[in-house]
């Protein structure tokens, strides 16, 4: 008879217990597969491990304001959009108003199409998001871009402000543009004020007029033409004496400068002419004018030729202004698309990392599972059969 010892006892139970708990491991490995649940298993895998998920949860943040970005700036594209074909809709409008064959009918026809663009201009400029935000009023989200006084005047209610938000860890996105920005600075077509009695000015080309007078005017010199008539010729003269024209006068006695028509009196001789200071407004209050006048029968049809000219000009310039925003907008659309498979293929890269080292191989998980369930299970029936023996004998 054998009598197995403490020590062959101690050291079974010792192998059965670090067994079940390399079978315990296993078994939690495969139901999570993760390699480690707590730090004191893995300190620096665990570190690794809430290092990289907190950077893939950044980046997974990211897409979101990426996400909700685009949102805003498709719905500000398409804002901008239907703005544009609006503006341009009135200038042709404008367009075929100046023809000289108009009667008041024609005009009060051209004048209720130009209200009602002003009007779908109007909710345009004053778009909401789905939360109820005015795209284009700056911080000012909550209110209105536009509104309408009592007197017909429109007002711009926005602020300079764009938001923004971050779409990856070195890249911030504006989502919005202002209307004071956008809309409400359009240059008006520039103009002129006659300085000499017997002088009165109009225009011709009002475009040509325009770019003259913005390469010419300087807000720290003088801008006054001069023009001395001698018999039927003229000269222009500018800052410094420079001379700018010289012509002959018209039978009609009209001078053509530059885009304007300047008609002197029989008997004068000299002019003076001041290009008048640039102004800006929206576009709703220039339509708003331009419709005035077109209704108003005391005006001349020559007369509401010459503001139709002008208000094309100033239309012209609201429209490049929504031009260029459009073109900023598509610039950051097209940039958020690349930051959004940018962050994608990063937080692909990062989970992978994370996986190599926090997760594992599932086929090995089951086959060292296999092993160690058989291992135990030799280790309990060899236990059983050796110690239950010895000690039946031992106690008869």
């Amino acid at each position: 008879m054998r009598v197995t010892t403490g020590l062959s006892f101690d050291r079974s139970v010792r192998y059965m217990q670090e067994s079940n708990s390399r079978l315990e491991t296993l078994n939690r490995q495969y139901n999570t597969g993760a390699k480690f649940a707590v730090a004191s298993e893995n300190p620096i895998g665990m570190g690794t491990k809430l290092r990289l998920d907190s950077e893939i949860a950044s980046y997974q943040q990211y897409s979101v304001n990426a996400g909700l970005a685009s949102d805003q700036l498709s719905l500000e594209e398409t804002a901008l959009s239907s703005i544009y074909e609006s503006m341009l809709h009135a200038v042709t409008s404008m367009q075929a108003g100046v023809n000289g064959t108009y009667d008041q009918a024609n005009f009060n026809t051209v004048a209720q199409d130009l209200e009602e663009v002003r009007d779908m201009l109007f909710d345009l400029m004053n778009t909401k998001t789905a939360g109820g935000e005015y795209i284009f009023s700056g911080n000012q989200s909550l209110i209105p871009a536009f509104s309408k006084t009592s007197d017909g005047e429109f007002i711009c209610n926005a602020d300079g402000g764009q938001r923004q938000v971050k779409v990856s860890p070195s890249v911030t996105m504006t989502t919005s543009d202002s209307a004071l920005s956008v809309f409400e600075k359009a240059q008006l077509c520039r103009t002129a004020t006659a300085g000499t009695s017997g002088v009165s000015v109009a225009y011709d080309n009002s475009d040509v007029f325009n770019s003259f007078v913005n390469g010419y005017y300087d807000v720290y010199q003088n801008n006054d033409l001069n023009i001395a008539v001698t018999g039927n010729t003229y000269t222009v003269t500018g800052r410094g004496g420079t001379v700018l024209q010289n012509g002959t006068v018209s039978d009609k006695g009209v001078i053509n400068f530059r885009g304007m028509e300047i008609t002197m009196d029989s008997g004068v001789n000299s002019a003076v002419i001041s290009l008048d200071p640039p102004a800006n407004d929206n576009v709703l209050n220039t339509l708003s004018s331009i419709i005035d006048v077109l209704r108003d029968d005391s005006v001349s049809a020559y007369d509401k030729g010459q503001m139709l000219r002008m208000g094309q000009v100033s239309l012209n310039s609201a429209k490049e202004n929504v031009n260029l925003t459009l073109g900023r907008v598509g610039s950051r659309l097209s940039n958020i698309d690349a930051v959004i498979s940018s962050n994608n293929a990063l937080s692909d890269i990062k989970t992978e990392v994370r996986a190599n080292e926090c997760e594992v191989d599932v086929y090995e998980v089951v086959s060292e599972l296999l092993q160690e369930q058989n291992a135990l299970n030799v280790a309990r029936q060899t236990f059983s059969s050796i110690h239950g023996s010895t000690l039946f004998d031992y106690i008869h």
